[in-house]
């Protein structure tokens, strides 16, 4: 009887375990059910997608197109963003690659060798652009190319429309600027974003330039790219091998309208190669308005490999650097308007001062001259003695006037953006360093012909001649005049804007006395190498000692406007770091540059 008991007792305690094992095995059953049936879009806390993630495990994706908004000039011109017919090719099983033959075939369509084709698919892990596996840009194929390779069926390779960003023609890059990775900057300007998962710490954003300043509206909604799926085996999936995947939105990427011309900005380009200019910027503005034509700075770089250290990259239109005898121009508007000068006065140059070893560049002097005449031949005499009349603050508040002591580009408020800066890392000018004896006779005396402390930027330098042709009034220059919808639509829009300096403005008639001097300098003075361009011209020349380490250099400066009869341009060019015994190539740049712009039929901005 006990042992009958003890029988139904181990009964009842199997059934028992069988049941609970069932249990376990239905609760994993509907575990996995759950998982790959029910939640398989949205599993766990985090709302992890299974059947994304498990095809991006397969998914191999190329970006063809940054999203990023287009840079156009003035004639709506595309200086970023040309659309190419490239060639993709993806990593898969070798078995499905292609044969030898195949390999011969698209060699030559390529025009390249079997063997430099093989060392490139050989080892791919991602899908890679032809032509850019040494950092370069994508191979732009022909319509004969494209009809070829489509010919040949082959399933590791595709032909497909991609943006080159920066392409090998482009011009004014130091202007355009560049992209590439900055977390830290990332995190700071786009940390709501970065929350949303819309940007990643490796996203591209704006590094320098107008890609940069205008970064908040370049950046776009998103990239399109080619994704390319393959099983475990990197076999291609049937029906799923490549899809192009895009961002839906009508209104993006944005179109970026500068006030550049990039007709002119290509010559001026070439004219500093040809003129073998190693180390140089020019500016080119309106007359009317002092909206920038041109801006080309040198030595060039190449954006898609960027050496932050190079400098290259830097743009020397908006650096600041010793002006020499152009800043003359502040001097003799402070002597006309302040009327510590006759018309009629003379001052004596016989080569040198007798006192702080001041000398005129002309060792044997001048003789008498008027300060018109002193202006025309840049003697370094006569400014030495009209500054002796003159206060520091007095200089400060002129060179106020003219704009070239601050940052003087397009600044303000917009619709999206508290404060707005066009030009990126624009440096302010200079007069006097911090702990510099301002009142000092010999300060004054090297400050007045450009020297010592003195600091200018070539921008601020032609702006000052705008300032000039408009009777004193100032503008702010302006490089980018709107920024529209892909539709068409306006999105953004930067009006002219006058630059006010809190001490006034110089008066009309200076201003016109200071234009008529600047005829003289080529009629009669420095710049007579100016007498045979296209247009009659008009300006003021410049040569700044410099120190550069241990070796004694030289800024090569000219600035003016053209036509002298009915001006439409100023400009201002400087050749830096000059041997002081090399030819002058700054009187040859700015004649070439008028001469462009002579045979230019240009269109207005807005």
């Amino acid at each position: 009887m006990k042992d009958n008991q003890l029988s139904a007792m181990e009964k009842r305690r199997m059934f028992l375990m069988l049941f609970l094992i069932l249990l376990l095995f239905l609760g994993i059953l509907g575990k996995l059910f759950w998982i790959q049936i029910v939640a398989s879009e949205s599993y766990s806390s985090r709302g992890i997608n299974l059947v994304k993630n498990s095809v991006i495990q397969r998914q191999r994706a190329l970006v063809l197109e940054s999203g990023r908004g287009e840079i156009l000039d003035r004639n709506l011109q595309p200086l970023t963003g040309k659309i190419v017919k490239a060639l993709v090719a993806f990593p898969i099983n070798s078995d499905y690659a292609m044969n030898g033959q195949e390999v011969s075939k698209l060699a030559r369509i390529l025009q390249t060798s079997t063997d430099r084709w093989v060392a490139f698919a050989r080892n791919l892990k991602e899908p890679q652009v032809w032509g850019t596996q040494d950092g370069g840009e994508a191979l732009s194929l022909s319509a004969q190319q494209v009809t070829e390779i489509d010919g040949l069926g082959l399933a590791n390779v595709k032909v497909v429309e991609m943006e080159n960003r920066y392409p090998a023609e482009m011009t004014a890059r130091q202007l355009v600027g560049f992209i590439g990775q900055n977390p830290d900057r990332v995190m700071q300007i786009y940390g709501a974003d970065l929350n949303k998962g819309k940007v990643s710490l490796t996203t591209k954003i704006g590094g320098s330039g107008l890609e940069k300043s205008f970064d908040t509206w370049l950046r776009g909604v998103g990239e399109t790219s080619i994704s390319y799926f393959t099983d475990a085996g990197k076999r291609p999936l049937a029906g799923l091998d490549a899809r192009m995947i895009a961002p839906d939105n009508s209104f993006y990427p944005v179109k970026l309208i500068t006030t550049l011309d990039s007709r002119v900005q290509l010559q001026i380009e070439a004219l500093m190669d040809k003129l073998g200019i190693r180390e140089g910027a020019a500016v080119v503005q309106e007359a009317s308005d002092g909206n920038v034509i041109a801006m080309a700075s040198r030595p060039n770089y190449n954006p898609l490999q960027v050496d932050l250290a190079s400098k290259n990259w830097s743009n020397y239109t908006l650096k600041a650097t010793a002006p020499g005898s152009i800043f003359k121009t502040i001097v003799a508007a402070a002597a006309l308007d302040e009327k510590v000068v006759t018309p009629t006065e003379t001052f004596d140059c016989e080569g040198a001062l007798g006192k702080y070893g001041f000398t005129c560049w002309r060792k044997e002097g001048h003789g008498p001259l008027t300060l018109e005449e002193g202006f025309a031949q840049s003697c370094n005499i006569v400014f030495a003695n009209v500054m002796q009349r003159l206060t520091a603050s007095q200089l400060e508040a002129y060179a106020n006037k003219l704009g070239v002591l601050n940052e003087v580009g397009w600044t303000g408020k917009t619709d999206t953006r508290a404060v707005l800066e066009q030009f990126d890392a624009e440096e302010a000018g200079q007069l006097f360093a911090a702990h510099t004896p301002e009142n000092d006779e010999g300060v004054l005396m090297q400050t007045a012909i450009g020297q010592r402390d003195v600091r200018m930027t070539p921008l601020q330098a032609s702006n000052m001649v705008v300032t000039l042709l408009n009777d004193g009034k100032g503008f702010m220059p302006r490089i980018v005049q709107e920024i529209r919808y892909q539709t068409g639509r306006e999105m953004e829009s930067f009006p002219v804007k006058s630059l006010v300096a809190k001490e006034g403005k110089i008066s009309a008639a200076t201003s016109r006395t200071l234009l008529n001097w600047m005829r003289e300098v080529v009629t009669e003075g420095t710049g007579q190498g100016l007498q045979n361009a296209k247009w009659k011209l008009a300006g003021k020349s410049g040569t700044a000692q410099i120190q550069n380490g241990t070796q004694e250099k030289v800024n090569q400066w000219f600035i003016g406007y053209g036509p002298v009869e009915n001006p439409k341009y100023a400009v201002s060019v400087v050749i830096k770091n000059t041997d002081p015994a090399e030819s002058n190539k700054a009187i040859p740049l700015f004649k070439g540059i008028m001469d462009i712009l002579a045979s230019q039929g240009l269109s207005n901005s807005k």
